[in-house]
């Protein structure tokens, strides 16, 4: 398991960089475009910040960073995720002044992605705690169901193949490498229980 996800967060942050500075080329042709049809140019353009903001995003989250962040960066990653429109990501209740470092990046970015795929309809995802305490995940929304499996797969079972449902497997495997623990806590106001990622020897 460790060997897999280390090649495939190896090979995300490689893609997502080649794609990346493509992206960002496109972006500045766009801006130096002169006369045209500016509705559809202005649209092109918003649709390559877009994407280039998730393929920082998918960097983060499967590749890793290399130093820490605070919550406002996290933030920001997160507005890059494809839900985005649909799913308000809420950090407030991280730890006043929190930074995660750089390890635990990954963790926080990928469970706040799990959450938001608990939100079929929207909603949003509450993201607090703090590295010393652990990090707890909690999506409230229209229709809120986690994943079918999930808390199957958090026991031990095998994650069902395909790209879909990658995210919970590759959060397992990249919190294994780090030690840390992933479970479901106490159901949360919404009647969802909450997704808990415990620091070791918590």
């Amino acid at each position: 398991m460790v060997a897999e996800t280390q090649l495939a967060e190896a090979l995300a942050a490689r893609l997502c960089h080649d794609l990346g500075g493509a992206v960002g080329t496109l972006a500045g042709t766009l801006d130096l475009v002169g006369e045209g049809d500016t509705d559809l140019l202005g649209l092109a353009r918003e649709t390559a910040i877009g994407l280039r903001q998730r393929l920082c995003l998918f960097a983060a989250a499967w590749g890793g960073v290399a130093s820490e962040l605070g919550a406002e960066e996290i933030a920001a990653l997160l507005a890059g995720a494809p839900s985005a429109g649909r799913v308000a990501f809420h950090l407030a209740a991280l730890a006043p002044g929190t930074t995660l470092p750089a390890p635990l990046v990954p963790l926080a970015l990928n469970a706040a992605l799990l959450g938001a795929e608990a939100l079929p309809r929207g909603g949003t995802v509450l993201l607090g705690g703090s590295a010393e305490d652990g990090l707890v995940v909690s999506p409230a929304g229209r229709d809120a169901a986690w994943p079918a499996g999930l808390r199957a797969l958090f026991a031990g079972a095998t994650a069902t193949e395909g790209p879909r449902g990658i995210l919970a497997p590759l959060l397992l495997g990249q919190a294994a490498e780090r030690g840390w623990q992933v479970a479901f806590g106490p159901s949360v106001a919404t009647g969802l229980p909450a997704l808990r990622l415990e620091p070791p020897g918590g």
